[in-house]
């Protein structure tokens, strides 16, 4: 009796303590997202997450956009974390084609343009186009490209200029850097000829946008290729030593692309998370406090500065959806990352300059 009757009043104490006392309220005020966004772009969205509902504890983990795919496919399902957001949008299409994924619950879902919604299972929440970067010291006298043409055409006519200073991104290490590199093949009937004028002009190549912009901003490189408009436009804002354009012919638009996991464990508070991304308070934070562009921008704020209307630019937004798989096949990617390299990094080296 004694022993039954101690047994009974340990069972109490551990059912009355924080480990096993309604583990559904315990759990219920989290919310684990995995992004390859910066946390200085987006903080202002979290914040205003956070204000709405002051119960769940956020917590963001911050990858690069190769980095996080691999992640996730590391991890088994229930062991996912609740929201992956990236701007590698066929990384996140493939995701949720293997079945990482669940439907997003609400109506505002809806309201999205056709371009930015896969199944209901992944949502594009931001607007960026694929800007050109160049350094407005080096430009002071000379005519900034505005087109993909004319920029193949000057960088094979002023080859001493260009040499050694223009930067790109690594098409093998970063993901949002393959995406747009094989999109510009899709949609330009001169991709070719760009990837050789670019190598003609010993383009450096890096995985970071942040490392690309400080080293245009510093005129160790004088143009920038095909880099993320949202975090051009930010540096652009505070720093005057950087210019931007908008490509003229056509501008490839990139949305950041969200989806709730198969196996969330904080399934209710992923809902309203990625559902206030796409809602109008949401898509307002993001258009009036972070470095992010909204689904629904001011085209004619962000084309201002190069004085053209926003119909004379070809925006060609990228759709969500199996096509963007193709170039994950992995014969594919081997042949393209081979044509590739040919064509921007096939021109020997010399090991003994530094700035090769």
């Amino acid at each position: 009796m004694l022993k039954w009757l101690s047994a009974f009043v340990l069972l109490i104490a551990l059912l009355s303590s924080k480990t096993f006392a309604e583990p559904s309220l315990w759990e219920s005020d989290k919310l684990e997202i995995y992004s390859a966004t910066d946390l200085n772009a987006i903080s202002p969205i979290l914040d205003a997450f956070r204000i709405k509902y002051p119960h769940i504890n956020l917590i963001y983990r911050e990858f690069n956009t190769q980095e996080l795919d691999h992640a996730i496919r590391k991890k088994a399902l229930h062991d996912q974390p609740d929201v992956v957001m990236s701007s590698a949008m066929d990384l996140q299409v493939r995701l949720v084609n293997d079945g990482y994924a669940q439907p997003v619950l609400n109506e505002v879902v809806d309201t999205l343009p056709s371009w930015a919604n896969w199944r209901n299972e992944v949502i594009g929440f931001t607007y960026e186009p694929i800007v050109f970067v160049y350094n407005k010291a080096a430009f002071k006298n000379k005519t900034v490209p505005l087109t993909h043409e004319s920029l193949a055409r000057v960088m094979r006519t002023e080859d001493d200029f260009f040499a050694h200073k223009v930067g790109s991104y690594d098409a093998r290490r970063s993901g949002i850097g393959y995406l747009v590199a094989t999109q510009d093949e899709v949609t330009s009937s001169i991709s070719g000829r760009l990837q050789e004028s670019l190598g003609r002009a010993r383009t450096k190549v890096y995985g970071q946008t942040s490392t690309l912009l400080d080293d245009i901003a510093s005129g160790k490189l004088l143009f920038g290729y095909n880099l993320l408009g949202s975090y051009s436009f930010a540096r652009e804002k505070r720093d005057d030593r950087i210019g931007v354009v908008i490509p003229q012919d056509y501008a490839l638009v990139v949305s950041r692309a969200a989806f709730i996991s198969k196996q969330a464990k904080h399934v209710e508070n992923a809902q309203r998370f990625v559902s206030f991304l796409i809602s109008e308070e949401g898509q307002d934070v993001i258009a009036k406090k972070s470095e992010l562009v909204a689904l629904h921008p001011d085209i004619d704020a962000l084309v201002s500065p190069q004085n053209v209307r926003d119909q004379t630019i070809n925006f060609h937004p990228i759709p969500l959806g199996p096509a963007l798989m193709v170039y994950l096949d992995d014969s594919k990617r081997r042949r393209f990352i081979k044509a590739w390299e040919n064509a921007l990094l096939s021109i020997k080296r010399d090991p003994s300059n530094p700035s090769n």
